[in-house]
């Protein structure tokens, strides 16, 4: 062991950044990842129709143009402009725009609303007002009342978590804003971008460096931090430590590709408000990084979510709840002994984390550690 050697295990946008701002400090770094490629679940490829596939479903980048994280990737890849935008299928087979916004209003409710206070008003008949909301559930009720809540997110919300909306943390809900305007972007960040040529060369090019390697199709074993002076995590804390106070709760998905024939979806994804098994589809030509085929033909990806132990290995959200909160602070209390490995990602530190704030979050980490080291 030399005394700059450092491990990763993941490669995707926490173990990414760890270890090129790493790399960039002169520490030895090494990667693992179990998967047979990097970019963990960002991963995308261009298939035999020319279509650039996301291969874990649909990654949209969007946050703040001036932030660290996107200066940051900006040094590996040229961007696309993309604005992601999404629409409802509904049952009589028309779509609305989600979020909810006054075109969704005026689709439900078969009503005109003609400006931006017109339509809080409305808003305001359809809340429940009196409400302080503890939990999901509630929330969808303060904000946009019964019939939408109804339409739009309890079936989905169930679909995608396991789970009534009414055991998950207030969290869940807030990431579903709702609009007076008719602003049909699915985001509002001034940066909404694809890399031009794909996470994947993103990924080579932040792994590009004189003090990196990686091996792929390889598991973690604990031995193994014993041949390297720190050992970051992107893993479940909870496998780490044997579930010795048992199994933090996930949500997976699988994912069915269909060939489409003579048929263009209205938007790039499609979110399903129904009780079917399907929670969203996504046409991937419509994205501006992707070529395609001219033979009027579409791969699209319906996504299925499922528990964890139905699809095991393949972690996508943690299903937050009080007692799974309360769950993770202990072994969050437990990892604080072993001062030799740091946690991270969204199984490390039990959290959902979108790509932005992950690169900015796992930056931050990487510079702790250098300045921790100098001391």
């Amino acid at each position: 062991m030399t005394e700059k050697n450092i491990l990763i295990v993941g490669c995707g946008f926490a173990g990414a950044t760890i270890a090129r701002i790493l790399a960039e400090s002169s520490f030895k770094v090494h990667l693992i990842d179990k998967r047979n490629h990097i970019g963990g679940n960002a991963f995308d490829f261009v298939n035999q129709r020319r279509e650039r596939i996301h291969q874990y479903g649909p990654h949209l980048l969007h946050g703040k143009k001036n932030s660290k994280a996107i200066h940051f990737l900006s040094r590996f890849t040229k961007w696309t402009k993309y604005e992601h935008k999404v629409r409802a299928l509904l049952k009589n087979n028309k779509t609305t725009p989600l979020p909810v916004n006054r075109n969704t209003l005026e689709d439900i409710f078969n009503i005109s609303l003609k400006d931006d206070s017109q339509t809080e008003m409305f808003f305001k008949k359809i809340r429940e007002k009196s409400i302080n909301p503890k939990n999901t559930d509630e929330l969808f009720l303060s904000n946009v009342g019964e019939t939408l809540a109804d339409i739009f997110f309890r079936p989905y919300t169930k679909k995608m978590w396991g789970i009534d909306p009414k055991k998950l943390e207030v969290s869940i809900g807030a990431r579903l804003p709702v609009r007076t305007n008719r602003d049909d972007r699915y985001f509002t960040d001034d940066f909404q971008a694809l890399p031009t040529n794909g996470y994947t060369s993103m990924f080579e090019n932040i792994l590009d460096h004189k003090n990196i390697t990686f091996d792929l199709n390889v598991n973690f074993e604990k031995k193994m931090e014993h041949d390297f002076k720190h050992t970051f995590l992107c893993l479940p804390i909870d496998s780490y430590y044997d579930y010795c106070f048992g199994p933090l709760p996930y949500r997976s998905l699988i994912f069915e590709n269909k060939l489409i024939s003579g048929y263009t979806m209205p938007a790039p994804q499609i979110n399903f408000t129904d009780n079917s098994i399907y929670t969203r589809k996504t046409q991937w030509d419509l994205l501006p990084n992707s070529d395609k085929l001219n033979d009027k033909k579409h791969t699209i990806t319906y996504e299925i979510p499922v528990d964890i132990k139905d699809n095991p290995g393949e972690y996508y959200y943690p299903v937050q709840t009080k007692l799974s909160r309360s769950l993770y602070k202990k072994y969050l209390e437990l990892s604080k002994n072993n001062k030799r490995v740091t946690f991270c990602g969204r199984t490390g530190l039990f959290r959902y984390i979108d790509m932005v704030p992950c690169v900015e979050m796992h930056m931050h980490i990487a510079e702790k550690f250098i300045e921790n080291y100098k001391n």
